[in-house]
């Protein structure tokens, strides 16, 4: 089934623009050829027809005279000079093939759904500096994706097949889908590799994740590379003994989060700070030993940080620390694994 344009450029005068100019430089070395034979034409004939004796008009009209004739339009007589008579019968017959190669190379990009597509892929795609190159978009990558739309980052997506169910997915978040073997080099050129800011090797497979971080900081030494890798101890070993910005294990991303969702309610997400200490992001209710107190004194009570307050019925926000909390406001809060006991315990009082 032929897939949609991406909403964007419906959306995006710019590239509408782009568009247009891709067009127009796909139209520029018909158009030279077509001029160039033109004028080519046009000094053969006035020499074949002079040098046989035959009058001749002013340049201009000769020149005109070959512009109709490309066109099965002709002003002039057929002349007698051999040359510039063979000159008018094949003139018609090359700018019929001439319009010909035009209409089918730029009208088939023009008409085609699936052509139309891939072009709008290739202009995104051309036009980005400082992207995100996401590799593989299984569970994983399109999270990944799904939150760099949020950040507002662009992004090129790679995916092996395009039978991909996430796929359209992203193409209707407005981000170009590149399909092929994301370990092929020239599948990383084409994505724009050497613009990019950073690239996210998500896919399920741990060495294609390792050579394609390696082939992107050979094509660009200054990318970010964050890698996926299954195994957390070999991912914390790949990162130390490689060029690799971050390393991920999700299966240890997503382990502590599940211990904690099941003995905790309000946990939203957990992660590890550099010397492997774990911090919890929970939101809960403010506990009532807390209402009345100012932000800054709940904090300490549980060496945390409390970065948004909603009041009920309203929405959140980011509170001052001389800010007090109240009864029934919802807090969000961020503090180490070790003292989730203690707010467990503020809360139960």
């Amino acid at each position: 089934m032929p897939r949609r344009l991406g909403p964007k450029f419906a959306e995006s005068p710019s590239v509408g623009r782009l568009f247009f100019w891709h067009f127009a430089r796909r139209f520029a070395p018909w158009l030279i050829g077509l001029v160039a034979y033109i004028v080519l034409a046009t000094i053969v004939l006035r020499w074949d027809m002079r040098r046989h004796g035959e009058a001749t008009a002013d340049f201009g009209a000769d020149l005109y005279a070959m512009y109709t004739q490309l066109f099965f339009e002709p002003t002039q007589d057929l002349p007698r000079a051999p040359l510039a008579r063979a000159v008018f019968w094949i003139t018609p017959l090359l700018g019929a093939g001439l319009i010909l190669r035009g209409v089918v190379r730029v009208g088939g990009s023009l008409f085609d759904v699936e052509e139309r597509h891939n072009l709008w892929v290739k202009i995104m795609t051309e036009r980005m500096k400082d992207h995100i190159v996401v590799c593989g978009l299984g569970h994983v990558g399109i999270r990944v994706v799904e939150s760099l739309k949020q950040l507002g980052a662009p992004v090129v997506a790679l995916e092996r097949s395009k039978e991909s169910s996430f796929a359209s997915t992203v193409e209707e978040l407005g981000f170009p889908v590149l399909y092929g073997d994301v370990r092929r080099d020239a599948l990383l050129i084409e994505a724009g590799v050497q613009r990019a800011k950073a690239i996210v090797c998500a896919t399920d497979n741990d060495l294609a994740n390792l050579e394609v971080a390696i082939d992107a900081k050979r094509e660009n030494p200054h990318i970010r590379v964050v890698m996926r890798m299954f195994d957390q101890r070999m991912a914390s070993k790949m990162r130390s003994a490689l060029d690799v910005d971050e390393t991920f294990s999700t299966s240890a991303l997503s382990g502590p989060l599940a211990a904690l969702q099941a003995t905790e309610s309000g946990v939203r997400g957990v992660y590890y700070l550099e010397d492997g200490s774990m911090r919890v992001d929970m939101e809960v209710a403010a506990p009532p030993g807390w209402w009345g107190r100012t932000v800054m004194l709940c904090e300490d009570a549980i060496d945390g940080r409390i970065v948004g307050v909603r009041r009920p019925g309203g929405k959140l926000t980011r509170p001052r620390h001389d800010t007090k909390l109240a009864e029934g406001d919802v807090i969000t809060i961020d503090l180490p694994a070790e003292s989730v006991a203690k707010l467990r315990s503020s809360t139960a009082s």
